[in-house]
């Protein structure tokens, strides 16, 4: 039997095991297999004389780090002979990646064990800065870590806990591959999606190939959001779409500048967040001006990421400036060979640069102006965009 392995992983207290949790519930039918690697550390730790909790695993790794990979390269020995004799068509295998902390680093998994494991894919699950920072605070054992001072949970820290995770994915799939082992892809997912997208992407990519929406951003009244998310709801009864506003960092930098603009002297900024409009977040000046620079390049490096993974790309332009941002994804898009869709629905032209790269869908060479159109056009044109 052909068997599928997906590592999912990602920085500590992005969510990743609760949002697993969530949409697994839903996945009845599926032939697939869940291996949460801290259960076996756990195992493996207890036969060898070590009791390892939730609590204590991070000192003990750092303090005891002979010991800790041999606990872990036994887990993932475990785990893959699990897969070997499993009946299952997908094996999901979940850890952390890397992160520093205090003196130390602690890793997740290292070459070795991705050899052993080969995984098919890998998918890091992250949520944006903020939301991150809000569940530190509420877990009573990591906030004590922070000295139980929310002041000591610098997104500065957070944001580079996403660097080192995602660089050690980087460079470990680099590592595979010159050894032979192939990983289809590496996906940067942010926990926004709903569950139903995370299990397509998974179980039913083959029938629903993923695309990725492009649209403007920020600066817009509520309406056009509205329309953004109903377009991407009626997309995502076709395709497995990926929204880049499922990691939305960006509203911390936009609330940062506004209020400098209001005040130069200001100190500390009050961010209300996305999701929750009576929670309140106060945070240093100088550390959100920090964070912003390694928050920028992030945004830029994981929607291209978004891109590469997808067959097609569905760009909603429902604004007539032009967007640097949808742009340099079209171009994107155009450089890796998916098909490229534009709802583009005024009478003005848009740039030669858009114009140019919307008309490079598989046959019709043209922009639309009518949304259903435009997604009948890319189910019938499923088949030539997908080969390959």
């Amino acid at each position: 039997m052909e068997r599928e392995v997906i590592l999912l992983t990602g920085p500590p207290l992005n969510g990743r095991d609760e949002y697993l949790e969530e949409a697994l519930e839903k996945a009845s039918g599926e032939s697939f297999a869940y291996y949460h690697v801290f259960d076996y550390l756990r195992e493996v730790g207890k036969e060898k004389g070590v009791k390892i909790t939730r609590k204590n695993v991070l000192d003990f790794a750092i303090s005891h780090q002979d010991l800790m990979n041999e606990i872990r390269d036994e887990a993932f020995e475990r785990i893959r002979q699990e897969i070997d004799g499993s009946d299952k068509k997908f094996h999901l295998v979940s850890t952390p990646s890397l992160f520093r902390w205090g003196s130390g680093s602690v890793i997740g998994f290292t070459l070795s064990n991705l050899k052993l494991l080969k995984p098919d894919r890998v998918i890091i699950v992250l949520d944006d800065v903020l939301s991150v920072r809000r569940r530190t605070i509420n877990d009573p054992e990591w906030f004590e870590r922070f000295g139980n001072n929310p002041d000591n949970i610098k997104l500065t820290t957070l944001v580079m806990w996403r660097e080192d995770a995602i660089n050690h994915v980087k460079t470990l799939v680099h590592e595979l591959k010159k050894e032979g082992i192939n990983v289809r892809y590496v996906l940067q997912f942010g926990i926004r999606h709903p569950p139903e997208v995370f299990l397509d992407l998974v179980f039913h990519e083959n029938e629903k190939p993923i695309v990725y929406l492009s649209y403007p951003m920020t600066g817009h009244e509520e309406e056009y959001y509205h329309r953004v998310r109903d377009f991407y709801n009626k997309l995502s009864e076709h395709f497995t779409v990926l929204d880049p506003g499922a990691l939305d960092d960006w509203w911390v930098v936009a609330e940062y500048d506004n209020q400098v603009a209001k005040d130069p002297n200001i100190k500390r900024i009050k961010i209300k967040h996305l999701l929750d409009g009576n929670e309140v977040d106060e945070l240093e000046r100088e550390d959100i001006e920090q964070a912003t620079e390694i928050l920028r390049r992030q945004l830029v490096e994981r929607d291209f990421n978004l891109v590469d993974v997808s067959k097609a790309i569905a760009v909603y332009h429902y604004a007539e400036g032009v967007s640097a941002g949808v742009v340099s994804e079209m171009a994107e898009a155009y450089r890796t060979l998916a098909a490229i869709y534009l709802y583009y629905p005024f009478k003005r032209r848009p740039s030669p640069f858009m114009e140019f790269y919307g008309m490079q869908n598989p046959s019709r060479r043209t922009m639309f102006k009518n949304e259903d159109e435009m997604i009948r056009a890319m189910v019938e044109e499923k088949d030539y965009w997908t080969k390959g």
